[in-house]
């Protein structure tokens, strides 16, 4: 496997294939890689010469944020992806943020949700993963639908600056019990993961009252604050929306979202689920 470290080479690299008519796949991630990631990879390879990058961006932390302490493993993460036979891992210098004074922003899906407790987070997400579509120039680029307001904004953005790269959704890869692979995950031991499973199971609970017949938004999004609260957790938000995050919903429809967002043993937790 390569591992690229020059900006520039990287530039190259993805030209080359380019030129071999090979299709680029692009996966994103700030390492400490899990299955949720390793899904990504092997969706990605469907696609075309899959490409990782490992970064811990320093932009979409807030100031009392965990980047210092955000879970690290470079060298397990380098055989994980020897492991799945990836031939180019991107790990840029920290020079591809630092002293940017151009950031991306979109003001109107940012401001909402996540953004309302991480104003800044979305700014750095977006000018991030900017820049590497700028290096890149993938033909596909793989997100999870666990950050289901950062694919939204992601897909946005491609699509307001006509860039050439296809994002493709990929569904949220679980523990057995329900809990969302995060790289966060790693801050709670076994007993506190298996509390932490009752969040998903709070949110599943909800949808399956609108399988039941409820459509009333308020009456929803009330259930699962309270399932959420039963179980301890300390909620940032829980909202029902449509797909596109345009609405919030008050009469809910098959499709429509619930997103949700939880504080539990200092580990901060987001999911969603969709209306079936």
């Amino acid at each position: 496997m390569n591992i690229i470290t020059s900006i520039a080479e990287m530039k190259k690299i993805s030209k080359d294939l380019k030129k071999s008519s090979r299709q680029v796949s692009f996966i994103p991630t700030m390492g400490k890689l899990h299955d949720g990631h390793l899904n990504l990879i092997e969706e990605g390879k469907k696609y075309g010469e899959v490409i990782v990058s490992i970064f811990v961006n320093p932009a979409q932390f807030g100031p009392d944020e965990d980047f210092d302490n955000y879970p690290r493993d470079f060298e397990n993460d380098v055989k994980t992806l020897k492991d799945l036979n990836i031939g180019y891992l991107f790990h840029p210098p920290a020079d591809i943020i630092k002293n940017t004074a151009t950031y991306l922003i979109n003001p109107e899906y940012s401001n909402r949700l996540e953004g309302i407790f991480r104003p800044t987070h979305f700014q750095g997400v977006l000018t991030i993963v900017m820049k590497l579509f700028c290096i890149i120039n993938p033909d596909f680029a793989l997100f999870g639908l666990k950050d289901y307001q950062q694919y939204i904004l992601i897909k946005k953005m491609v699509e307001d600056y006509f860039l050439d790269a296809r994002v493709i959704p990929v569904p949220t890869v679980r523990e057995k019990c329900g809990l969302a692979m995060s790289s966060r995950n790693a801050y709670l031991d076994e007993k506190d993961k298996k509390i932490a499973c009752n969040f998903y199971q709070s949110l599943k609970k909800t949808a399956d009252l609108f399988k039941a017949g409820e459509i009333s938004g308020e009456k929803l999004t009330v259930s699962a604050i309270k399932e959420l609260i039963k179980s301890g957790f300390k909620i940032d938000y829980a909202k029902i929306m449509d797909q596109g995050l345009n609405t919030e919903k008050r009469t809910v429809d098959s499709g429509d979202i619930l997103l949700a967002a939880a504080r539990f043993k200092g580990v901060r937790l987001i999911d969603n689920i969709f209306f079936e």
